[in-house]
């Protein structure tokens, strides 16, 4: 056991990664603070728009997938190295919310269907249940 010990402490490999994991712990708060911006900047686009900036969704999303790996490593899930040591994480890009796989938002699908009216909604039906103790009838909406 004291031998195995020794070893692993004079491991260089082991020093190195403590480096890299101090490193990527930084580029870990930094990333934290760039995702909370590109969420301010998300929702005022929204905002005023009335849609999200497709652009900054994809780069948000390549930051999440950055994130991920920063964590994989520093965790020991995984050996590689995440950027600046490996290229940029490139995810493609993913369905802004509300839009339909056929990439039709739910607005524009509903916006050839006649609108519903208040009096074509169907009445609520009331059922009749007898309980099996005292055989009185209650109802239910």
């Amino acid at each position: 056991m004291a031998a195995n010990l020794k070893q692993n402490i004079t491991r260089s490999s082991i020093w190195l990664r403590l480096v890299y994991m101090i490193i990527f712990g930084i580029a870990f708060n930094v990333a934290e603070f760039v995702i909370l911006a590109v969420a301010v900047f998300q929702f005022l686009a929204s905002l005023f728009t009335g849609e999200p900036n497709v652009r900054l969704a994809r780069f948000g999303q390549n930051l999440a997938q950055y994130i991920r790996q920063i964590i994989a490593y520093v965790s020991f899930a995984s050996e590689d190295l995440p950027f600046p040591f490996s290229s940029w994480p490139e995810e493609p890009p993913a369905q802004p919310a509300g839009e339909k796989a056929d990439g039709k938002s739910a607005e524009a699908k509903d916006a050839g269907k006649p609108a519903k009216t208040a009096g074509s909604k169907k009445p609520a039906t009331r059922k009749v249940q007898t309980t099996p103790k005292t055989g009185r009838k209650r109802s239910q909406t």
